[in-house]
Parts: structure tokens; C-alpha cells; sequence
């Protein structure tokens, strides 16, 4: 079939549709994605010093809609945008970053997502929240959530009754690509994008699930087999080595809960994961620990060994 220059087949489906601001006489909305699409070629088109006339016409012959004049200087002016205060539209708008890579780590581990209502409005409100005893890592996670936002440094909290750091954040997007049960073909291209995304998702993971004991040995414990053998697939592509998934922390055992006094059942199965020993200077040089005793815990191993710390 020959496609006409400026075709778009995403655009196809609603090439009559007129895209304007008369409540009164709406028709269909176009995707959202479509809407920030435009949005983005229209601002930058009058950046260019295009007239609204020349603007319809491009708009019209690249994704077969016409736009109202109207809205288009509404959009200009800034008094309306198809973004509606959601940052990121779409999990399909989330551009690959090292950023993004740590998020999706932290997320799988210490993270959660939830929804909640709004106080004030019906509103349900899609939520990021981390908390951890670890300030700099709470400051990272909040640093790195605001990059991806494209927006300000998160604010870190600390709650002195229970010790914890904390920062929390809304954002649909995010939610959707890290609401339970984890979906790992989702968040694949993402993680995979490269090798440094790849290292973040794993410094992620490790920050929150990860665990250096007093032999300088590497490990990481989770409830998902797996995201587990995931992990092991990714830290293999890197040249790092791992024994595991061995299963610890039975389901039915009792779990001793120190801030509380409390006992409880634990609801899963835990599964661990070793680095081999060999493999600990790898894992300092290419994944490492953002949590500051960690990360110490790890050079004393690699110093009692005789084995120079690896350049970062």
C-alpha cells in the first residue's frame, strides 16, 4: 500500500477528527500520547516562528488531524497542556536512563506503590515511597525520581519515632510500571538499554535487597524466584558470578519484627542469591552500593584480601 509523505498511522484512525476547545461541540479525544505528540511539534514549530496557518498545515500533513487555531494558542500561552499534570503520560513516554534503571531496582526491592485518595478531592493517587534507615540512600532514590520527573529534588523526610528516612512522590506512570506482581518483560527496555543501565538496575536491587555480611560475602534475598533468576542473568551479562537461588526464609516461619516487638508468619518463600568471592571487586567496580556501610563493608574485604580497590 503507498503511503502519502507525512503519513502516520497512528494518526490514521482519526484523520477527521478536529482537535479544538468548544465544549459545547467536542468530538472524540485522540490518544493521550498522540495529544503530547502534537503538543511538543506545535511549541516548537512557533518556536521556529511558524504562523498558526503554517502549524495546522504541518500538523495536518504529519499526522492527518487538524488542530484549531484556538488551541494552539491556548497551548503557546500556556493555559492549557495534554500533560494534565501527569509529568510522564505513559510508561511508553519513559525514555531508557541510568535514572530510570536505579528507580525500577529500588522499586522491585525496598519500594512501594500504592493508591490512595485525595483528601481534598475524589481523586484516586497513584504513589512512589521509599523508606529506609539510610539517608544517602533515600537521597539518591529521590534525586534520580526527580530527574526522570523532570523536576526538582524529591524532599527527604525523617521520621524520628521509628529512625527511617522516607520520600514520597506521585506519579501514575511510575506506579504502573512498578505495581505488583512485577511484569520483568515490561521493565526489560528499560533495564537492558545498556550495560550502565543495567549496572543501575542491579545497584538499585542491591541497595534495597542486598547485604554484605562480616566474610566479605555478597548476597541479596527476595520473595520473587523469578526476579531473582533475572538478577542472575543480568549480573552474569556483566562477568559477575552467582551461586543460588537457594531458598531461606521458609513460608511459615516466624519473622521477629525489632521496631515493633512483634512476631509474625512470614506469607513466602525467600530465595538467595550469592556473588562468588571472585567475583566481589567485579561487583565493586561495576554495580557497587550507594548505601555508605555497604559499600564500606565491602572494601574491608577487598583490603584484607590484598586486592586493590577497583577504580569507579
Amino acid at each position: 500500500m503507498s503511503q502519502t509523505p507525512g503519513f502516520c498511522p497512528e494518526g490514521e484512525e482519526v484523520k477527521k477528527m478536529e482537535v479544538n476547545t468548544n465544549t459545547k461541540k467536542r468530538g472524540p479525544y485522540l490518544p493521550r500520547e498522540l495529544r503530547i505528540k502534537i503538543y511538543n511539534d506545535v511549541i516548537a514549530l512557533r518556536q521556529q516562528g511558524r504562523s498558526y496557518n503554517e502549524i495546522r498545515m504541518i500538523i495536518r500533513q504529519k499526522y492527518g488531524v487538524w488542530i484549531s487555531k484556538a488551541i494552539i494558542s491556548q497551548w503557546v500561552r500556556g493555559l492549557h497542556s495534554p500533560y494534565n499534570g501527569r509529568r510522564i503520560p505513559s510508561i511508553e513516554m519513559l525514555e531508557p536512563s541510568e535514572d530510570l534503571a536505579y528507580i525500577v531496582g529500588v522499586g522491585l526491592g525496598d519500594g512501594t506503590v500504592y493508591v490512595k485518595r485525595g483528601i481534598r478531592d475524589a481523586f484516586m493517587r497513584h504513589n512512589l515511597y521509599l523508606k529506609a534507615k539510610d539517608k544517602e540512600f533515600v537521597e539518591e532514590f529521590a534525586i534520580r525520581v526527580g530527574r526522570v520527573l523532570n523536576r526538582p529534588p524529591l524532599k527527604v523526610r525523617f521520621k524520628r519515632s521509628t529512625g527511617y528516612y522516607y520520600v514520597e512522590v506521585e506519579s501514575k506512570t511510575l506506579y504502573e510500571l512498578l505495581k505488583k506482581p512485577i511484569d520483568i518483560e515490561k521493565i526489560r527496555k528499560y533495564v537492558e538499554h545498556c550495560e550502565r543501565c543495567m549496572a543501575m538496575f542491579l545497584r538499585g536491587f542491591f541497595d534495597s535487597e542486598g547485604s554484605v555480611n562480616k566474610n566479605g560475602y555478597v548476597t541479596a534475598i527476595n520473595t520473587n524466584y523469578e526476579l531473582m533468576l533475572y538478577v542472575q542473568e543480568l549480573l552474569k551479562r556483566l562477568g559477575i558470578e552467582t551461586t543460588g537461588p537457594w531458598p531461606s526464609r521458609r513460608q511459615g516461619t516466624p519473622l521477629y519484627d525489632p521496631r515493633s516487638g512483634k512476631v509474625y508468619t512470614r506469607k513466602k518463600d525467600c530465595y538467595r542469591i550469592y556473588v562468588r568471592a571472585e567475583g566481589n571487586a567485579d561487583f565493586y567496580r561495576i554495580v557497587g552500593f550507594t548505601i555508605l556501610r555497604k559499600r564500606a563493608r565491602l572494601e574491608a574485604y577487598l583490603k584484607r584480601r590484598g586486592i586493590p580497590l577497583p577504580t569507579l
